[in-house]
């Protein structure tokens, strides 16, 4: 556990409680954690309560009272159960949990807490997306756009969500407006590509149908089948596809099996489970 995190958590008494948490509190939502050593539940609790330290980068503290050598804190607390964690906010608690402890559950309070009001936002538009409701995401994006116009990010999003609803010229006109360097922005151009590329081929039936007949290895026909796989969502389909041509031919046509599998995981955007794992089989084939 790196410095940083350490300085997050905390032991504290009577004596330190002032300081470390109702004052502690007025900057960042501290986690007060009240435990016994040798009880199971609070080791497995405090190795949970130390992960999300680490993964909340700062965002609260950490502070944890030893019940049996702090007994006029657990008296003040109204402690009953162990362990049993409250969530100190401003000074005041603003929530508890009593016994084992929820991973969802503690976050879910946790980032009521520490998220910004634009973080909200987008977890709300992630969550419209998941079900299918990107015409309510897309309003919602605008109008965020509309209270923070500088930030290219969300540009970014907005446009990938257009492409998706096929609104293709209102995601070309907002692109064309945006720095070559916004963050995400090879998502939205990506799809964008692939969309202009399939335009030409045949129908994807057809294509598949004619690779079925075909008698030789024929690596533009799979490179088309597999655009046209990417532009119908069945992009971990079109994955097989061009590896197959780069396990055969590595550099057939100007090594265009493997520029064509990077579009496909720009367009899959950064950390997707499924371009990693195609990342390291293509690392794997090159290396």
């Amino acid at each position: 556990m790196n410095n940083a995190v350490m300085e997050d958590i905390l032991e504290v008494n009577l004596e330190n409680f002032q300081a470390e948490v109702v004052e502690k509190s007025q900057q960042i939502p501290v986690l007060l954690e009240f435990y016994a050593d040798q009880a199971e539940q609070c080791v497995s609790t405090s190795a949970l309560l130390k992960k999300l330290v680490s993964e909340y980068q700062g965002k609260f503290s950490l502070r944890r009272v030893e019940v049996q050598k702090n007994s006029q804190l657990v008296q003040q607390m109204q402690i009953r159960a162990l362990p049993t964690i409250k969530i100190v906010h401003q000074g005041q608690v603003a929530g508890g949990i009593d016994g084992p402890v929820d991973e969802n559950q503690l976050k879910g309070a946790l980032d009521q807490l520490t998220m910004s009001p634009l973080e909200r936002v987008r977890e709300e538009i992630d969550n419209l997306v998941s079900q299918d409701q990107r015409p309510k995401a897309i309003s919602m994006l605008q109008d965020v756009i509309g209270e923070e116009p500088s930030n290219f990010a969300l540009h970014v999003e907005l446009c990938d969500l257009l492409i998706i609803e096929d609104r293709i010229s209102e995601a070309r006109e907002i692109l064309e407006g945006l720095p070559s360097d916004a963050e995400g922005i090879a998502k939205p151009k990506s799809r964008l590509e692939f969309i202009d590329m399939a335009r030409e081929l045949d129908d994807l039936d057809s294509l598949l149908t004619k690779l079925e007949s075909s008698k030789d290895d024929n690596y533009q026909l799979k490179l088309d089948a597999a655009i046209k796989l990417v532009t119908s969502d069945r992009v971990e389909e079109a994955l097989k596809m061009v590896l197959s041509i780069l396990q055969a031919d590595r550099m057939w046509e100007e090594e265009k099996a493997r520029k064509t599998m990077i579009k496909i995981f720009d367009l899959l955007g950064k950390g997707n489970e499924l371009a990693t794992r195609y990342r390291r089989k293509m690392f794997a084939l090159l290396h």
